[in-house]
């Protein structure tokens, strides 16, 4: 598993879903179990097949997120005010198409592309982290390279 980049707020929230998981989502697998084994033939009970299988999705995930957060390294923000950092938003001018957006650097587990919350672990974020204002970086992207410059730290 590789080490994933979080910040404090992305380790809370992997935290908080796997206490969940753990405390509440067992019990009501548990139970679910319990009520399908009372049905009596579990060869063709649907409902102890699915709560069979929300069982191992559940463990497996729970596995993922304890993994993920032994192997986590905690990033911090940078206090420069012209520097590009995790949790700010910044106009990104796209140099090839002439085009800015509004971009707001986050951690992979934060990450939703549509709303422009970008990972730093990304193309794009990667060669945003830490730019200057002014500065142009090129973004190796499976599409293709491209430049993008940090115009305003909003």
């Amino acid at each position: 598993m590789r080490n994933a980049k979080l910040t404090e707020a992305g380790k809370k929230k992997l935290e908080e879903e796997l206490e969940y998981l753990k405390t509440v989502k067992r019990v009501e697998i548990k139970a679910a179990l319990k009520s399908a084994r009372a049905q009596g033939d579990l060869s063709e009970n649907a409902d102890y097949s699915a709560a069979k299988e929300d069982q191992s999705m559940t463990e497996t995930r729970i596995m993922e997120l304890e993994e993920t957060l032994k192997n986590a390294t905690i990033i911090e923000d940078s206090d420069e005010a012209d520097v590009f950092g995790i949790n700010k938003t910044a106009l990104v001018k796209f140099c090839d198409i002439d085009e800015t957006e509004e971009v707001t650097l986050v951690s992979s587990v934060e990450a939703d592309a549509r709303n422009m919350k970008i990972s730093i672990e990304s193309p794009l974020g990667e060669a945003l982290y830490k730019s200057k204002i002014g500065q142009r970086k090129v973004v190796t992207s499976p599409d293709g390279d491209y430049e993008v410059e940090v115009v305003k730290i909003l």
